[in-house]
């Protein structure tokens, strides 16, 4: 079944003439009763019932005619739809973050991104490495930004943002707060706050990183995001590892740890060869152009 003898056939059932119904679909007489013809073979029998000048809807015809006119009303729509995705200039865009990159890391792109698109729609997503490499896959997000993983799926396109440096963040009256940088080995014994993400990036870190140095750091007090953190670092409750690109509340310093391999590298993640709107176009553009030396 093709749209146009779908279209042929809706004209006729309103004008119940053929040369009128030709006439409105730009055709021939003889094209347009080929076409529905070809339409009554598909669905097995008459459509139309001719009697001299009269032209009437066989029963056959009538059952299938509002089935026929929601088939050609959502074909229209898919390619109005279509048509209007590729001319637009507000398609979605869906952005991935790792769990512990703090969403004002991008925000530089975002300002120039809205002065470029406009009417831009914008999710952006929290969520593990791993978990974003999974959506970008399965098309539930069109970029992120992550922390490069060892094994990470060579059908994504990577590329290299920064490598930021870890670093304690802890209250003004702590003892770490008049160190220029902090040895991990200064940790062990200490009250590090711990993330509910104990498969994060950062807590990974951290592990490797006392692993290393043979120590054991005293993980307390848990909380689920950035907010809560540091609202018990400024209580001097503990202090908490983060990426020194990260934005802090006022009330709180950042120390850079001392150790040459305390860092990360920051991704770009899209998938390969897959195609993009006018807004991910964009926003992959800006992103890989940045300067990102520059807080």
């Amino acid at each position: 079944m093709e749209l146009h003898q779908v279209r042929y056939f809706l004209t006729l059932a309103q004008t119940l003439n053929f040369t009128r119904a030709a006439e409105a679909c730009s055709v021939t007489q003889p094209a347009l009763t080929r076409a529905i013809q070809r339409l009554e073979h598909e669905l097995g029998g008459p459509l139309l019932l001719r009697e001299r000048n009269l032209t009437q809807l066989t029963d056959l015809g009538r059952t299938v005619l509002p089935l026929l006119e929601q088939t050609y009303a959502a074909a229209l729509a898919a390619k109005e739809q279509a048509a209007a995705f590729k001319r637009r200039d507000d398609a979605p865009l869906r952005i991935g973050l790792s769990a512990s990159i703090s969403a004002m890391l991008i925000a530089p792109v975002l300002r120039e991104l809205e002065t470029r698109i406009n009417g831009i729609d914008l999710v952006v997503r929290h969520a593990t490495t791993e978990a974003l490499a999974h959506e970008l896959l399965n098309g539930q997000l069109d970029a992120a930004v992550l922390v490069e993983l060892e094994k990470l799926t060579e059908r994504l396109n990577r590329w290299p943002l920064l490598i930021e440096r870890y670093v304690v963040v802890c209250a003004p009256s702590h003892r770490f707060a008049n160190l220029e940088r902090v040895s991990i080995a200064a940790l062990d014994g200490e009250s590090v706050l711990g993330r509910a993400d104990a498969d994060g990036d950062l807590q990974q870190a951290l592990d490797r990183l006392a692993r290393a140095a043979g120590i054991t750091p005293r993980l307390r007090h848990v909380g689920s995001g950035n907010d809560a953190l540091w609202a018990m670092a400024a209580a001097a409750m503990g202090v908490v590892l983060s990426g020194a690109h990260q934005p802090l509340p006022a009330g709180l310093v950042a120390k850079p740890l001392a150790e040459p391999d305390a860092s990360r590298a920051i991704l770009l993640a899209a998938v390969a060869g897959r195609p993009h709107g006018p807004a991910v176009t964009a926003f992959l553009k800006l992103m890989r152009a940045r300067d990102w030396a520059v807080p």
